[in-house]
């Protein structure tokens, strides 16, 4: 049985689709208690994820459901990915990545090649593995408001003194956070700034304690 865990309710009915009609047995779960009762309750032969969007704070997160059920793959189908994050797939042993904008075929090879236990990079991904990023590809999953937001706080600003700034509310400022959080997996504004510099985002010399 394949499980695909995702929350966006078109991804799973799609999938779903696409992969029943090649004869494969498929249950969605659509939270972190549902997938770890999946996994209790039966033999799943591979899980596909969007952790961004899925209830995971991290890679590290992932690793653990790995360890919890170590002969299940793990592919990740993202809708953007960072070189970066692809590295940190790898570091946790995902080495099967795939984009939401592949086509009909590559993203059944890439199932196939997961099911068998080999590795497999999309073509999109590899080519954002091999291609020479510019800081805002690095960013990844992150708007163009999110990037903005990430350098504010690195530039020493308060959520007040960002929102006056950006002539918006507090409230926005605080839900760009908590998004911007959630999407790298991180939990304090140092991880933030050291996001930040490894990407590009910003220079060591832009930080302000």
């Amino acid at each position: 049985m394949i499980l695909i865990t995702d929350t966006q309710y078109l991804t799973n009915q799609a999938l779903k689709s696409l992969l029943t009609s090649r004869g494969h047995s498929v249950q969605i779960a659509t939270s972190r208690d549902d997938l770890l009762q999946h996994l209790q309750k039966r033999k799943v032969e591979l899980i596909i994820t969007d952790y961004v969007m899925f209830d995971f704070m991290s890679v590290a997160d992932l690793s653990g459901i790995r360890k919890l059920s170590p002969e299940t793959p793990v592919m990740v189908l993202s809708a953007a990915i960072s070189q970066m994050q692809i590295k940190d797939l790898n570091k946790a042993g995902i080495r099967n990545v795939s984009l939401k904008t592949d086509d009909r075929e590559e993203l059944l090879q890439a199932v196939e090649a997961a099911l068998k236990g080999k590795q497999h990079y999309s073509g999109s991904v590899l080519d954002i593995l091999l291609k020479k990023n510019d800081p805002v590809d690095l960013a990844g999953p992150l708007t163009k408001s999110e990037i903005d937001i990430v350098r504010q706080i690195a530039s020493g600003l308060t959520t007040k003194e960002i929102a006056v700034k950006k002539q918006i509310s507090f409230h926005t400022v605080m839900t760009h956070r908590k998004n911007i959080f959630r999407k790298l997996g991180i939990s304090s504004s140092s991880e933030l700034v050291m996001y930040a510099i490894k990407t590009g985002l910003i220079e060591n010399i832009e930080y302000h304690i």
